[in-house]
C-alpha cells in the first residue's frame, strides 16, 4: 500500500518522538554482570581474577564453596572471596576481580550499583576502584561488616564519565578471616529522576523481640537532586503509616538510617517487610524496578518450633538455618521435625546466644529416625555434604537420618565446633571431623551407619577433649 508523502513524514515524526520519549524514560546500561556464566574460579568472559599477594589458590570464587548464606537479591552464583572458609592459611592475601574495558563516552554522568555483603575481620578491607583511562582511582573502601545483603550505589562520573576505556575492580586485602560477596553489578547513565529504598538499616539480626525503630536507606539513582519523596511500607502484607521524607540527596548518593516508624516484633517469628518510595520531587519515578526493598527478619529464637508438615513454624531446614545463622537464640530451642524427606543442604555457623544453657536441638517428632530424613541428593563436589557444622556449639540431633546421595559426606564438623551430639540417628555418607581446628565434646550415641566412615582426626597432632562413641552400629 502506498501512502502520501505528507502522511509518511508524519509517521516518521511520530516514530522519532516515541524513540526520544523512550530514551528519556529508560536507563542506558553500559555493563551488567550477575556472574551466572562464571564457574569455580573462572570469571565471566572479559573479566580477570588474579592473586596480587598470597598463595596462588587465593582467588575469587563463583560457586560459594563455603556455603555462605547471603541474602536476597544475591541469589545463585556470585563473586565471593571467603578467607575464613578457604584461605585460612595464616598468610595475607590480596585478590583482584577486574571487569573488561567499557566505553562510557555516552555520558559524563556514570553510576555504579551492586549488591554485596562484606564481613570485616583481622583488618581486612575491600576496595572498589575505577580505571580512568590512565590510572586506578579509589571509589570506596569497606572495613566494617555491612548488612546482609546491602545495595551500594556509587557516582563514578569523575573517573569514568565520557571515558572510552574505563574499568572497575573489586580489590580484597586481608589475612585469613572475613569475606566479601558481590553480585548484580550495573554501570549506567542515570535517568533525570529515579530513587529507591536499598537497605533496611535497623533492626539488624540478631535482635530480641519487642518494639524497634525501622530505619532504611534511601538512594538517588537519578541525575537530579532529590528533595522529597514518600516512603511506604508494609509488614506481613499489612500496610503501615507512610513517611514523608525531605532533604537533599544528590545523584549517586544515599541517606542511611531514616526512621520511618516503629514495629513490635514477636519472639521467634518470621516478619516480612516491603518498603518502597514513590513520587520523588512530586514526579513519577523514572524506573520503578529499583523502588522497592523486600526483607525478611527473625527475632532471636526461644522455645519449641515445628518444621515441615501442615502449618509449621518453619517450612524446611533451609528456613531454620537462615533464622539460626542470622537471628540466633535467646533461650533453649527445640525443633520438632515432622515426618518426611527434606532434600536440602544445610550449613550452620556459630549461632549467636547458644550456650550450655541455651542449647539447640533438632528432633524427629515421631521419634523414628527412618521417618525424618535430611537427604541431599545433588552432585556437588565443591560442597560435598548434607549437613555442615562450622563453628556451631551446643547443638544436638535426635531421631533423624542425615543422608547423602551422589556424593561422599553426610556430615562435616569443622572450625572449632563444640558440644555437638547425635543420638539415635542414621547416617548415609561419611561423618567427618578432620582438620587443623579442634572440634571437641562430640557425642555419637546409638547411631547407625553402613558402608561409611566415622572419621574423627586432629590433623595438627593435638588432642581433642571428650569424644564419645557409644552403642553405635558401624558396619562395612
Amino acid at each position: 500500500m502506498n501512502y502520501p508523502l505528507s502522511m509518511t513524514k508524519n509517521y516518521v515524526l511520530v516514530l522519532l518522538l516515541l524513540l526520544a520519549v523512550n530514551s528519556l524514560s529508560s536507563q542506558t546500561y553500559i555493563l551488567n554482570e550477575d556472574f551466572s556464566s562464571a564457574n569455580g574460579t573462572t570469571p565471566p568472559e572479559g573479566w580477570s581474577n588474579t592473586t596480587a599477594a598470597g598463595v596462588a589458590s587465593d582467588l575469587w570464587q563463583f560457586d560459594n564453596p563455603g556455603s555462605r548464606t547471603v541474602n536476597y537479591p544475591v541469589i545463585g552464583k556470585m563473586a565471593i572471596f571467603d578467607a575464613a572458609n578457604y584461605s585460612a592459611d595464616e598468610e595475607p592475601e590480596e585478590v583482584i576481580l577486574e571487569s573488561p574495558f567499557f566505553d562510557a563516552t555516552i555520558s559524563a554522568e556514570i553510576l555504579l550499583s551492586f549488591d554485596h555483603y562484606f564481613v570485616g575481620a583481622n583488618n581486612a578491607n575491600g576496595t572498589v576502584e575505577v580505571y580512568d583511562g590512565d590510572k586506578w582511582q579509589i571509589a570506596k573502601t569497606y572495613t566494617d561488616t555491612t548488612a546482609n545483603s546491602e545495595k551500594e550505589i556509587l557516582d563514578i562520573s569523575a573517573y569514568a564519565g565520557s571515558i572510552s576505556n574505563a574499568k572497575i575492580r573489586f580489590y580484597w586485602q586481608g589475612d585469613s578471616l572475613g569475606m566479601w560477596a558481590v553480585d548484580n553489578i550495573s554501570i549506567y547513565t542515570p535517568l533525570p529522576t529515579d530513587a529507591g529504598i536499598t537497605t533496611l538499616d535497623a533492626p539488624i539480626m540478631p535482635f530480641a523481640a519487642g518494639t524497634h525503630p525501622i530505619e532504611v536507606t534511601l538512594a538517588n539513582f537519578g541525575a537530579n537532586t532529590i528533595n522529597n519523596t514518600t516512603i511506604e511500607w508494609s509488614v506481613n502484607g499489612i500496610s503501615q503509616p507512610s513517611y514523608n521524607w525531605t532533604g537533599s540527596l544528590s545523584s549517586g548518593t544515599t541517606e542511611k538510617n531514616i526512621t520511618i516508624g516503629n514495629y513490635s516484633f514477636e519472639s521467634g517469628k518470621k516478619t516480612v517487610f516491603k518498603i518502597w518510595q514513590n513520587n520523588p520531587n512530586g514526579e513519577d519515578d523514572g524506573y520503578a524496578l529499583n523502588d522497592t526493598l523486600n526483607k525478611t527478619l527473625y527475632t532471636a529464637l526461644c522455645g519449641t518450633y515445628t518444621v515441615g508438615g501442615a502449618s509449621p513454624d518453619f517450612e524446611n531446614f533451609t528456613e531454620v538455618a537462615t533464622a539460626l545463622n542470622n537471628a540466633g537464640v535467646a533461650c533453649p530451642v527445640i525443633f520438632e521435625v515432622r515426618d518426611g524427606v527434606y532434600d536440602e543442604q544445610i550449613k550452620l555457623y556459630e549461632i549467636s546466644g547458644s550456650s550450655e544453657v541455651n542449647t539447640i536441638t533438632f528432633r524427629g517428632e515421631s521419634r523414628d529416625s527412618s521417618l525424618v530424613q535430611l537427604h541431599y541428593s545433588t552432585s556437588n563436589p565443591s560442597n560435598d555434604f548434607t549437613l555442615a557444622l562450622t563453628g556451631s556449639d551446643y547443638i544436638s540431633f535426635e531421631d533423624m537420618g542425615v543422608l547423602r546421595s551422589n556424593g561422599t559426606n553426610s556430615v562435616l564438623i569443622q572450625n572449632e565446633s563444640n558440644h555437638v551430639r547425635f543420638e539415635r540417628c542414621q547416617f548415609k555418607g561419611h561423618v567427618l571431623s578432620a582438620s587443623i581446628t579442634r572440634d571437641e565434646h562430640l557425642t555419637f550415641r546409638n547411631v547407625a551407619m553402613t558402608g561409611y566412615n566415622l572419621n574423627l582426626a586432629q590433623l595438627n597432632g593435638g588432642s581433642a577433649m571428650t569424644i564419645t562413641v557409644e552403642s553405635c552400629h558401624i558396619q562395612d
